[in-house]
C-alpha cells in the first residue's frame, strides 16, 4: 500500500519535487489556488508511471494497428473501384489494336473515367464508319475502274473485229465471219453478265475462249492456244474480266513479232486452297525491266497494254486481299507465264444465273 505523506508534501512551495523523507522515491507536483490559498498536491511513484506508460504504450500500438488496417482496407476498396473501369477500358483497347471494333466500353466510375470511356466509344464508333466508308469508296473505285478498263476496251476492240468481219466477208471467208460474230455476241453477253462484277471460272474461261478465237482470226491463225481446266474450279467465282487483259498482253508483247507460230497454253486447277489460273505463251518474253513497268501500269504506247494488267492486280488484291493477285515469270526468247492466285469461292447462286459454255 502506498503511503501519500502528504504533511511532508505541504511543506512544499509551487513547483515539482522528488521526495526520500518515506524511504521510497516518490515524484511531488504542488500547485497552488491563489484566491483561496489552496494548495494542489500530486503524488506518484516511479512503478506506476512504468505502468502507466507500458499500457499507453500498448494502446498506441494496437490503435495505430487497427487504424493501419482499416487504411489499407479502404484504399484497397476505392482503388478497386478506380481501376475496374480502367482496366475494363485497356481490354477494350487491346480488342481494338487486334482489330476487333465491334467492342464499347460500358461507361461507369468516376467522372474522368467516365469521361475517357465515353471519348473511347466515340473514337471507335467513328473508326467504323470510316472504315465502312473506305469499304465503299473502294467499292465504287473499283467498279469505276472496271467501267473505265470496258470503256476503253470495248470501242477499240469491236471497231477492230468489225473491221476484221468487213474483210472476211470482202475475200468470201463467210463461215469464218459467221465464227467471229458468234464469239463477239458471246464474248459481250458474257461481258454484261446482268451488271454483276463476280462470275464463275467457267464463265470467265469462256470469255477469254471467244476473245482468243476473234484474236486468232485477226491475226490469221499466227498462234494456236488450249483452255484446260478442272472440273472442282469451273464453279468457283472470279471477278470479272481478268483474263482478257493478261491474254492481250500475251499477244502484242509475246507473239505479235514472234517469228513462227505462237502457243497461248491457260490452265486453271485448285493447288493449296486457291484457285490457280496460269497463262503461259512461247512468245519473246520480257526482261526484268520490262516486267516491272506492266505490273506499274506504264503502257507501251506503240504495242498498248499494261494499264489493264495494272488493274487486274489491283482489284485482286482490293477484292481479296495482298495475299493473292499475280504473279510473273519471263525469259527473253523463252515466253511467259502469268499465274493468277484467286481464293476458293463456290458460287451457291441459282443455277439460271449460269451461262452456258
Amino acid at each position: 500500500m502506498k503511503y501519500e505523506n502528504l504533511e511532508t508534501a505541504l511543506n512544499y512551495s509551487f513547483g515539482s519535487y522528488t521526495d526520500h523523507s518515506t524511504g521510497e522515491e516518490r515524484y511531488i507536483t504542488v500547485r497552488s489556488v491563489r484566491p483561496i490559498r489552496w494548495k494542489i498536491v500530486g503524488v506518484a511513484y516511479p512503478d506506476e508511471i512504468v505502468t502507466t506508460k507500458r499500457d499507453l504504450g500498448e494502446f498506441l500500438i494496437w490503435f495505430l494497428a487497427v487504424v493501419l488496417a482499416f487504411v489499407v482496407v479502404i484504399s484497397v476498396f476505392v482503388s478497386a473501384k478506380i481501376s475496374k473501369p480502367i482496366r475494363r477500358l485497356e481490354k477494350s483497347v487491346k480488342k481494338v489494336e487486334r482489330g476487333d471494333f465491334s467492342s464499347s466500353v460500358d461507361v461507369q466510375g468516376f467522372v474522368e473515367v467516365e469521361r475517357v470511356s465515353h471519348r473511347f466509344n466515340l473514337m471507335v464508333q467513328r473508326i467504323r464508319e470510316l472504315m465502312q466508308q473506305i469499304i465503299r469508296e473502294q467499292e465504287a473505285k473499283r467498279k469505276s475502274e472496271l467501267d473505265v478498263l470496258q470503256a476503253q476496251i470495248n470501242p477499240h476492240f469491236l471497231y477492230n473485229t468489225l473491221n476484221s468481219v468487213i474483210r472476211l466477208a470482202e475475200s468470201g471467208r463467210n463461215e469464218e465471219v459467221v465464227k467471229t460474230i458468234t464469239s463477239l455476241s458471246k464474248l459481250f453477253r458474257i461481258s454484261l453478265s446482268k451488271g454483276s462484277h463476280i462470275i464463275t471460272v467457267r464463265e470467265e474461261l469462256e470469255h477469254v475462249r471467244n476473245y482468243l478465237i476473234i484474236q486468232n482470226i485477226r491475226y490469221k491463225n499466227k498462234f494456236r492456244f488450249t483452255i484446260d481446266a478442272e472440273e472442282q474450279v469451273l464453279d468457283c467465282l472470279t471477278l470479272k474480266l481478268i483474263l482478257q487483259p493478261l491474254v492481250e498482253n500475251a499477244i502484242v508483247h509475246g507473239l505479235e513479232e514472234l517469228y513462227g507460230p505462237g502457243m497461248i497454253r491457260i490452265e486453271a486447277r485448285r493447288v493449296e486452297g486457291n484457285v490457280q489460273i496460269m497463262i503461259t505463251d512461247n512468245g519473246l518474253g520480257m526482261s526484268p525491266e520490262k516486267l516491272v513497268s506492266v505490273l506499274n501500269g506504264c503502257p507501251d504506247s506503240k504495242r498498248g497494254s499494261g494499264v489493264g494488267v495494272q488493274n487486274v492486280q489491283e482489284r485482286i488484291r482490293l477484292a481479296y486481299g495482298q495475299a493473292y493477285g499475280l504473279a510473273f515469270e519471263s525469259e527473253r526468247e523463252e515466253g511467259t507465264t502469268v499465274t493468277v492466285t484467286l481464293p476458293v469461292q463456290l458460287d451457291t447462286g441459282p443455277a439460271e444465273r449460269r451461262l452456258s459454255s
